[in-house]
């Protein structure tokens, strides 16, 4: 094969490359936008085709993936969705490859990564609400109170009636006073499942390519000691009686508690992984995460005490 036939060769496999890239990230964001709530499953990885065609074939193949799903998603689904899979998708699948191949570890780069689209996703709302004149956090109040609304209602038409429907009227207008007060912070968590997910499927398919990247076992991530004192100053704070502290200390607590359910998990799956069975224990747990959610407070527990308890440290038996 000779020069003229191997660029042409490398030219029409960045163009396949690309083609595939646009068309995996766009069903997968599409599937996001299209049927929730499972396909929240699906936007987690909406970044991968054009992070992983970025190690693959280069920057600037990811780039033009992600200008070209942004444009398909606006064409199809509206200026709103092409600038939200541009904020929420495009900067991960862009900032992430570029943090793992100048030798960032896992846990940096989920931190910058995160920071950086929180910043970008602010600059666009505040520019947004400039430009349209419109309140962004009435419209986002408005869209929780109306889901709830419709969650009522689809239990109303199945029968629910009486005293029953009263208290579960009761229960879900508290509810969504809660997620009104704190959906900053789950859009927080939400971006760093996503990077999250994105860097693991990304660490599983570099090493085909000879990619050799700064990334741990997750059994051995660990949060920065000075975070509990986070944690405890945030708790501190709800006791005030001014919803001005006591709204951004809430929102601090979850992002702080959701990173020591991480350190939970991880110190779960260090123990898991010394059991003859841990493939059995390992889905066992996740299983009933699933089930029994109020499981997740005390995966947490587990992981703010690892500081003291160092849990994942094996502990010698001595011999009496």
């Amino acid at each position: 094969m000779n020069q003229t036939d191997k660029a042409g060769h490398v030219l029409s496999s960045r163009i396949l490359a690309t083609l595939i890239g646009m068309a995996g990230s766009f069903i997968l964001f599409a599937a996001y936008l299209v049927i929730p709530p499972a396909g929240i499953f699906s936007g987690l990885v909406a970044p991968f085709p054009a992070a992983y065609f970025r190690f693959r074939h280069g920057r600037g193949t990811g780039i033009i993936i992600v200008l070209g799903t942004t444009a398909a998603m606006t064409k199809f689904f509206g200026l709103s969705a092409g600038t939200f899979y541009l904020v929420q998708c495009g900067l991960i699948a862009l900032l992430l490859p570029e943090l793992l191949l100048r030798g960032f570890s896992a846990a940096r780069s989920i931190v910058w990564t995160t920071v950086a689209s929180v910043l970008l996703l602010a600059a666009a709302v505040a520019f947004f609400s400039m430009a349209s004149g419109q309140n962004v956090h009435q419209m986002a109040v408005t869209e929780i109170r109306n889901s709830v609304a419709q969650a009522v209602s689809i239990y109303e038409k199945s029968g629910v009636k009486g005293e029953e429907l009263e208290v579960l009227k009761q229960t879900m207008a508290s509810a969504s006073d809660l997620v009104i007060r704190m959906y900053p912070a789950l859009i927080v968590i939400t971006l760093i499942a996503m990077v999250g997910c994105n860097l693991a499927l990304l660490r599983r398919f570099t090493v085909r390519m000879g990619f050799t990247l700064n990334i741990t076992e997750f059994s051995s991530y660990r949060n920065p000691e000075i975070l509990v004192w986070g944690l405890i100053a945030a708790g501190f704070s709800l006791l005030a009686d001014n919803a001005i502290v006591t709204t951004p200390a809430l929102n601090v607590l979850v992002i702080i508690v959701a990173l020591y359910f991480l350190q939970g998990l991880a110190v779960l799956s260090t123990v898991i992984a010394r059991q003859k069975i841990a493939g059995v224990l390992r889905a066992g747990l996740y299983i009933m995460l699933l089930l029994q959610p109020y499981l997740a407070a005390l995966v947490a527990a587990i992981g703010v005490f690892d500081l003291w308890g160092d849990f994942r440290t094996p502990r010698k038996q001595e011999n009496l």
